[in-house]
This record gives C-alpha cells, structure tokens and sequence, in this order.
C-alpha cells in the first residue's frame, strides 16, 4: 500500500499517495497555510482550513465506501458459484435423506436380527455423528478463507490515523512543533 500521509515538522505539510484516484490529486488535499511556514492565521484562514478538512473527510469517506463496495463485489463473486452448487446438494440431499436411513435401517434390522425401531435409532446416531463432522470442517474452512473486508479495514485505520495527525499538527506554527 502507498504511504498516505507524510508529515514533517519542520516544513509544509504533504500528502503523498501512488494510488490512482488518491487524495493527493484533489483540491485541499494539502491543508492550507502550509507552505507559510506557520507565520500569523487569521480568521478567514481558520474558515478555509476547516472547509477544506471537512471536504478531505468527505473524500477519505466516499473512497472507502468505493473501497468497501469493490470488496463487497469480490466476495460476491467468490461465493455465488459455490453457494449456488451447495443450494442444489442440500435440496437433493434433504430429499433423499430420510428413504435413505428407512433403507440402511430395514438392512440392519434384517441383516442383524434386531428389532426395527433400534436399528432406525441406530442409523440416526450414526448421521447424526457425520453431520457434526461435516460442520466442523466447514466452519474450519469458512474460517480460513479470505472473505471480508481486509483492504477497506486496513485503509479505514490509515485514514482515521491520517485525520488524528492532521488535528493534532493543525494550528501549530512552526516554532511550536519544534519544541
């Protein structure tokens, strides 16, 4: 990732990114005053500096939600085929289900010489033991995949670090940062 925020002490401000569409190419990106080298600020410059803070927010927020919208669509993308193939199973899998365990168990029941009614309950402990298996594997591989929002976190913690420097450095003059 591009290094968002640079600050010095000792000279203007600047904000530096390679990202295409970054902050660094818009108006106000670097916070007015900087380049005065911290000299008298007066009332009409306070006004520009928060208006011009305020729309550096409005652009880091408006490039998240972007960030997260193109993350939201890649995870989608990544689950549509699986999740539509693990519908279709399921489907068929239900229905099938219960003739299937009626058939091991009349097998039991007859192959054994026991009564039907434990070699029916017998058939459901056994599924009932693989359906446990079968979600612990999947949460295990759920778990392990790369679903979420890891760059839309990760670039959030930038822009919220980059807002706390640029409020705790703004308004102080040079000779102050110095000190």
């Amino acid at each position: 990732m591009a290094d968002q925020a640079t600050m010095r002490i000792n000279g203007p401000t600047t904000i530096s990114s390679t990202a295409p569409g970054s902050v660094a190419g818009r108006r106000g990106a670097v916070p007015p005053g900087a380049g005065n080298g911290g000299a008298g600020v007066g009332p009409g410059d306070v006004v520009t500096n928060v208006a011009e803070f305020g729309e550096n927010l409005l652009t880091l927020a408006e490039l998240q939600a972007k960030l997260a919208g193109i993350e939201l669509k890649q995870n989608v993308q990544a689950v549509k085929f699986g999740g539509a193939v693990l519908t279709v199973g399921a489907v068929v899998g239900f229905a099938a289900l219960p003739v299937a365990l009626l058939g091991i168990a009349e097998l039991l029941a007859t192959g054994l010489g026991i009564h039907r009614g434990l070699a029916q309950l017998i058939v459901a402990g056994v599924c009932f033991l693989i359906a446990g298996i079968c979600a612990a594997v999947a949460v295990v591989r759920l778990r392990a995949s790369d679903l979420g929002f890891p760059l839309s976190g990760e670039e959030l913690t930038r822009n919220v670090n980059w807002v706390r420097t640029v409020l705790l450095h703004s308004g102080r003059s040079a000779r102050a940062r110095r000190r």
